[in-house]
């Protein structure tokens, strides 16, 4: 296993052109030189739209099913099923919680059977023959012959699998193949390194970056759902979808493609049991123990389990996340029901949840090209387990912000604790008198959280996976907003008037605890340098 300090470094001087091409060796010390992001290739900017259109299908189709499934079409916010907000709530979190969980079995058949490129290809495919489903069935005419019902549960399947492997950075990390750090010289004379680390942070940054303007998608669509129609808002989605394919195949020999093999699972499995029967030292599982105290053969070698250790330390630092996804996914759901209740001054109240990606897409340069840049000038090493803390913080305070508005809620007439319930909301259309656009702090603390959490938390995934489980580490990661979706879902007994105070209460109090526990158990591992593998 070789470390980011360990790796042979045969420095190349490259002009401030920055090709990147070897002129001669390194005189100075390295640790002299300021590290610096690479050239970023452009298989990584194709990658990114393609991440950017399936986030815009998603997005698009996602962000009027809240509406869609609460509301019925005599509503003051127009909708098809009616089936009110803690069943909307829930057949949401299920679609999110099957989409993201998705993405392990996705994982499996990328690594041992299709290969990374072909898995996310036939993915698209099926996430836009979902798209197509869900945009056919909400016409008018198919609304009252009755097939939305069935299209709707149709589409929600096809849509969740096939985001599971069209939403995974797999193929976006695996672009930059550099691993040789190459000194430059800038345009004032200053030598300056590449660093490896810095380069897959910034470029997922980017990647996060060009997902939130994707996101912007449920801009459009939610305004088109309510001033023309359901139908018209999913026929965005279809589109993007449909374009998302174009690079994939136009540009298919210029992505580096890694060959399915073997999977590893069954020895890592094995090598799990192995070390667990050690007393839960993995270095037990080494074939030299194995060989000494059991005179037992193993296939795996000394290197294997040490690069399946540093793929356990990430999933262990994962394992607090379904907590933040559990607090973020209130932006899907219940913080549009919240909207719902309060004046909206003509703009639907599933449109105000494009502040979280308006906010991302302004705030990710302010913090990846300016906060991060600072600190490395300053050599301050703002390292992943501190950067997620920070995070959590801020997850944090946006949720008891939302507990403090939910009580101005409860505290404004004419219903009170029961908005668009009482007989002066003349049958639920005058909401509370106050305004749907106090949630801006909460959207805005909420990108920042993602900000800190999402793209280190991705980047941290690929950073400790070893070679052979990438796909399988970066699926855990993301499966941990599915177990969030899921968690959401235990929640739906308290999702309703007048107990969202307690709920949102309670979040607030749970992000806290964990922000505190995350810190305590995981910030020791800022005190070296990432293992890049």
């Amino acid at each position: 296993m070789r470390t980011s300090d360990d790796i042979e470094r045969q420095l190349v001087l490259t002009s401030n052109e920055n090709k990147g091409e070897p002129q001669s060796q390194l005189e100075s010390n390295e640790e002299d030189l300021l590290p610096v992001v690479d050239d970023v290739p452009i298989p990584v900017w194709l990658i990114a739209f393609v991440g950017a259109a399936e986030r815009f299908g998603w997005y698009g189709a996602t962000s009027p099913l809240q509406n869609y499934i609460q509301h019925s079409p005599s509503s003051s916010v127009p909708g098809v099923f009616g089936l009110r907000e803690a069943t909307a709530t829930n057949i949401v979190n299920a679609m999110m919680a099957a989409g993201y969980l998705a993405t392990i079995p996705a994982a499996a058949v990328a690594d041992t059977w299709l290969g990374r490129y072909r898995t996310i290809l036939i993915s698209a495919v099926i996430q836009l023959c979902g798209s197509m489903l869900l945009f056919a069935t909400s016409f008018p005419r198919a609304v009252e012959a009755g097939a939305t019902g069935g299209g709707l549960a149709a589409a929600i399947v096809l849509i969740a699998l096939g985001s599971g492997a069209c939403d995974h950075p797999w193929l976006h990390s695996s672009q930059y193949p550099e691993t040789i750090p190459k000194v430059k010289v800038l345009k004032d004379g200053r030598k300056v390194i590449t660093d490896r680390e810095l380069t897959i942070q910034y470029i997922y940054n980017v990647y996060y970056w060009m997902v939130n303007i994707g996101g912007l998608s449920a801009l459009i669509t939610t305004l088109l759902e309510k001033y023309v129609g359901y139908w018209v808002a999913y026929l965005i989605p279809l589109c993007m979808m449909g374009l998302l394919v174009v690079p994939l195949l136009a540009w298919r020999h210029t992505f580096v493609r890694r060959a399915p093999s073997d999977s590893i699972l069954p020895q890592a499995g094995r090598a799990m049991v192995y070390g667990i029967c050690e007393g839960f030292q993995m270095d037990g599982a080494k074939p030299g123990t194995q060989q000494e105290k059991h005179q037992r053969q193993v296939p795996w070698t000394d290197t294997f389990i040490d690069e399946l250790k540093s793929g356990l330390l990430a999933c262990r630092v994962f394992l607090l996340f379904p907590l933040h996804w559990l607090c973020l996914n209130q932006t899907f759901n219940n913080l549009i029901s919240q909207a719902g209740q309060m004046v909206n001054s003509g703009v639907p109240n599933d449109t105000i949840k494009s502040l979280n990606p308006i906010s991302s897409v302004f705030l990710t340069p302010v913090i990846s090209r300016g906060l991060y840049p600072f600190l490395t000038r300053r050599r301050i090493r703002f390292g992943p387990m501190a950067r997620i803390t920070v995070g959590f913080l801020f997850l944090t305070l946006a949720m008891i912000y939302t507990a403090v508005l939910q009580k101005m809620i409860y505290s404004a007439g004419p219903c009170y604790d029961h908005p668009l319930a009482c007989a002066a909301s003349d049958h639920g259309h005058i909401p509370n008198q106050i305004s749907m656009f106090l949630q801006t702090p909460i959207y805005v603390l909420g990108a920042i959280a993602e900000i800190f959490c999402f793209t280190t938390g991705t980047e941290y995934a690929y950073n400790r996976a070893p070679k052979s489980m990438k796909s399988v580490v970066q699926s855990v990661w993301m499966a941990t907003a599915g177990v969030g979706a899921c968690l959401a879902m235990a929640f739906t007994p308290i999702t309703k008037d007048p107990h969202l105070v307690i709920m949102y209460s309670s979040l607030a109090g749970v992000m806290a605890v964990t922000t505190v526990l995350f810190g305590v158990l995981f910030g020791k591992h800022d005190r070296k340098k990432t293992v890049l593998l």
